[in-house]
């Protein structure tokens, strides 16, 4: 795994009271199951770049969800770019200028948050508009139907696995800084929540870990978000025209046009 101090941080806590009014649903506890969104794209590596928001956003692009695969590419602006670390770093880009944070990348590395990376894929046009799971409970029931972002501190301890893949929470352990993930399975089972990073995949088991649900809810306590942005449909292209039958008349004029032709020895230009 490579050293901490290589992994970047860059998750600020941005609470807007107006998300209130756009908080996702609670679904019944029988209808809770355990979920396994598929990742499609690569685990991205930020490297130093506090852009820790925007592979995040740019993570959930390329994951499965219950309206469509996980893209690996995105159009923006008549441009087809592939779902990656660049198209990460454009995201958290945009989110610098969206936020409330002072500064903008390029060339400040301020960081930015849940919500600006939010903002930035709205404002891109891959997102239609995003909601808020405001309880575990909203958390669960936003993953039955797709990957979310989750924005929590990160101690020094979680840089670490242990050897069931879990990230250790030792809550007495410094605070590292603030950190943006994607959450992409619930085990209903084991009460777990898997998380994709963007450390590369030298980091967990090939880039992802899991977060046991006490952990999970303690982080969330502080002062922790979860951020479900609402997909853009894909344009679906136009069905191909229906061939019109082509009349038999027109077919035996051809075809006396063409013997004609050959018997008169009359080529084409």
């Amino acid at each position: 795994m490579a050293t901490h101090q290589a992994q970047g941080l860059g998750r600020h806590v941005e609470h807007d009271p107006r998300s209130l009014a756009f908080a996702h649903s609670v679904l019944p506890k029988s209808a809770i199951k355990s979920v396994d969104w598929v990742r499609r794209a690569p685990i991205f590596d930020q490297g130093s770049l506090g852009s820790c928001t925007g592979n995040a956003a740019t993570g959930l692009l390329g994951t499965d969800n219950a309206a469509r695969p996980g893209l690996t590419s995105v159009e923006i602006s008549g441009n087809v770019l592939p779902v990656d670390e660049t198209l990460a770093v454009q995201v958290y880009s945009l989110a610098t200028q969206l936020d409330n944070i002072q500064g903008t990348y390029p060339p400040d590395d301020t960081g930015s948050s849940g919500l600006g990376a939010a903002k930035a894929l709205v404002r891109l046009g891959l997102a239609t508009k995003y909601r808020h799971a405001f309880s575990l409970d909203a958390l669960k029931s936003a993953l039955q139907a797709g990957p979310v972002m989750v924005g929590t501190v990160w101690l020094e301890s979680m840089f670490d696995i242990d050897p069931d893949g879990y990230v250790i929470v030792d809550r007495k352990s410094p605070v590292a800084g603030g950190h943006e993930y994607v959450i992409s399975a619930y085990d209903a089972h084991r009460l777990s929540f898997r998380i994709d990073n963007s450390w590369g995949e030298s980091w967990g088991v090939r880039g992802s870990a899991w977060f046991s649900q006490t952990n999970l809810t303690w982080l969330l306590s502080q002062q922790g978000d979860v951020t479900v942005p609402v997909w853009a449909a894909a344009p679906t292209p136009p069905p191909s025209p229906t061939p019109s039958p082509v009349d038999p008349r027109l077919v035996q004029a051809l075809d006396l046009m063409q013997a004609w032709a050959h018997d008169n020895h009359v080529t084409g230009a």
